[in-house]
């Protein structure tokens, strides 16, 4: 019987659980097996591009909106593509590439761009490591302190839910030995390179983008919904702290607090959490909500705040499709890797405290103001945050960096 890559997917989890290392390395033979997607808009040129991403970004048709890293790929080979470059891709995990067909390799954290760094002598494409995250070390820094701040509020450590880390101890090699980083972020995310390393001279720092998909009610009601709470999100929910989300509202209970998204694959915080959501009717979640949904409207209708204390990504694109199809005001960490100062609340650090009391001061606002905020940010968010920005930061990048290599 022949499997479909979607269905050895589905089956993954409780394959893993079963058969344990064995079956895992079975499936990374098979991953890393996958053939390289070739030319893969038709056109035969002499100057070769390797994409070490997602090859399923260049299938036919509209890609889904469930994340924005197959959108992300795919214009990584449009641009190329407008450059005059045949374009190949890589999944991550494909090993013996030859490396001497390309005069420039792409690709983010894994073992296909990582390989090109340990190809036969001679072989020297142009390597552009592509960072969705912020600098390893701080990365590692801010989990294990979220780790351990949720264990000495709860008495728990909630390990699976903190471990999402983008990135690992290769991705600090990748940034240093790559010709140039393209980091997706803002200027609190270069900062941390520069703290890391003290200078930062071959990052170029890009905005990430949202999927314009519908526009708030003209009509909204602040005086209605300005306490109820939007937490919106996926994997790693101690990471993206909706533990705090969830606290605040037990302790809160004038507050009503949305949640969509969130992972069920994190057993452990949902065996803590789902009696503690259940035994307060001001916690209302949804689960997973496409954003192309009437639901995810009703939602973006409903709520007038959105908090987010994630502790660190690359431009937080949840933040993103709340903002920019939806009127809230903004309650966000820095390591969102959003500057939204200007339109919402920025809260310094993640501890629940910290968020308490960026949570009350809003309370203590005008409806008008926290009206008018909430329409900056979501006017904001159109203008700055586009896909369209997105494509010619990255078109300006991709023709200085490979015209200054040549």
């Amino acid at each position: 019987m022949k499997f479909t890559r979607s269905e050895i997917m589905r089956l993954w989890p409780i394959a893993k659980r079963v058969a344990g290392a064995k079956i895992v390395r079975f499936v990374e033979r098979i991953f890393s097996s996958e053939k390289i997607r070739r030319d893969v808009f038709g056109r035969k040129r002499d100057r070769k591009v390797l994409i070490c991403y997602l090859p399923e970004a260049f299938k036919s048709g509209k890609l889904p909106l469930y994340h924005s890293n197959l959108t992300e790929c795919r214009t990584i080979g449009e641009v190329f593509d407008s450059l005059g470059y045949s374009v190949d891709c890589a999944s991550r995990g494909k090993q013996g590439i030859d490396y001497s067909r390309y005069d420039v390799v792409l690709g983010i954290n894994c073992r296909s761009y990582w390989e090109s760094f340990t190809a036969r002598e001679g072989v020297a494409p142009i390597r552009i490591f592509y960072s969705v995250g912020a600098h390893t070390f701080f990365n590692f820094r801010v989990t294990a302190e979220r780790c351990r701040e949720f264990f000495l509020n709860h008495g728990r450590w909630m390990l699976p839910s903190c471990h999402y880390v983008p990135g690992n101890g290769m991705n600090y090699y990748m940034s240093q030995l790559s010709d140039a980083v393209i980091l997706l972020g803002d200027g609190y995310l270069l900062e941390q390179y520069k703290l890391q390393d003290g200078s930062a001279d071959n990052v170029n720092l890009l905005s990430a983008f949202y999927f314009p998909v519908s526009e708030p009610a003209a009509e909204k009601d602040f005086s209605r919904c300005r306490n109820n709470l939007l937490w919106f999100g996926s994997s790693g929910m101690v990471h993206k702290g909706l533990d705090i989300a969830i606290d605040f509202a037990v302790q809160n209970p004038s507050y009503n607090l949305h949640i969509c998204g969130g992972s069920r694959q994190e057993k452990a915080f949902w065996d803590y959490y789902t009696p503690i959501i259940s035994a307060h009717r001001n916690i209302h979640y949804h689960g997973f909500v496409d954003i192309e949904s009437q639901e995810f409207r009703n939602v973006l209708d409903e709520c007038g705040i959105l908090v987010n204390p994630s502790i660190s990504e690359g431009g937080a694109v949840s933040v993103l499709n709340v903002l920019g199809n939806g009127a809230l005001l903004p309650v966000y960490s820095r390591g969102t890797g959003l500057d939204l100062s200007s339109v919402g609340v920025e809260v310094a650090d993640t501890s629940y405290d910290s968020f308490c009391n960026a949570l009350s001061a809003v309370a203590a606002l005008p409806v008008e103001i926290v009206a008018g905020k909430a329409w900056e940010a979501h006017s904001l968010v159109k203008a700055k945050y586009s896909l369209e920005n997105y494509r010619k930061g990255m078109q300006e990048y991709i023709k200085s960096i490979t015209e200054n290599k040549k």
